[in-house]
């Protein structure tokens, strides 16, 4: 799976960095323009995924095989009752972050902005792995949007169920620390309904 980040993706890369609508100059163009080179030369996308069915129980939604459940109100509402979903990891990888860093001491405006690209970059890849999960559905099913650990009344704690289920450590680097957060920062887990 090839992305990158052009031109295209700087009003994205903006609104993580709070501009809406508001003027800026060509220092902040210039800066992006550099960022954008930067992030897609560092940038070492690792992914993997799995497909599961789904019971839904009076105290959650099964995950058959996955031997956990998916709790809350939230995430009920959000899979519409969908039989099966696919669970998701990408990741920029961790020289990216250590990137980010050294530009935060070196350049911080500069590490504002990559900070603000690598998120825009680790959504744009996410969006390119649910395109590779649809060509491999039949029959006229496709991913729905998707839904993090985190999001809603779903716990952060499924953090560690979702990485366990796609052996991300093994197949994208990604562990959690003890609060659940992802190391490399710039990853995502989710979830989205399988769905016509």
């Amino acid at each position: 799976m090839e992305v990158l980040l052009t031109k295209d993706d700087e009003s994205e890369i903006l609104r993580y960095l709070g501009y809406r609508g508001s003027e800026y100059g060509d220092e902040i163009t210039n800066r992006m323009d550099k960022c954008i080179e930067i992030a897609n030369k560092i940038a070492n996308i690792r992914y993997t995924y799995k497909l599961f069915d789904l019971v839904y129980q009076d105290d959650g939604i099964e995950v058959v095989g996955g031997a956990f459940k998916l709790t809350g109100d939230s995430i009920r509402k959000h899979l519409k009752g969908a039989k099966r979903a696919a669970f998701m990891c990408v990741t920029l990888g961790r020289d990216f972050d250590s990137e980010i860093e050294k530009m935060m001491i070196l350049d911080p405006a500069a590490g504002v902005i990559l900070n603000a690209a690598g998120i825009a970059f680790v959504e744009k890849a996410a969006d390119s792995l649910q395109k590779l999960i649809d060509e491999t559905l039949s029959d006229g099913y496709h991913t729905g949007v998707r839904f993090s650990p985190g999001y809603g009344d779903l716990p952060l704690e499924s953090q560690s169920d979702f990485i366990r289920i796609l052996n991300a450590e093994k197949y994208a680097g990604v562990r959690l620390n003890a609060s659940f957060l992802m190391s490399p920062v710039k990853s995502v887990t989710a979830i989205a309904a399988i769905e016509r």
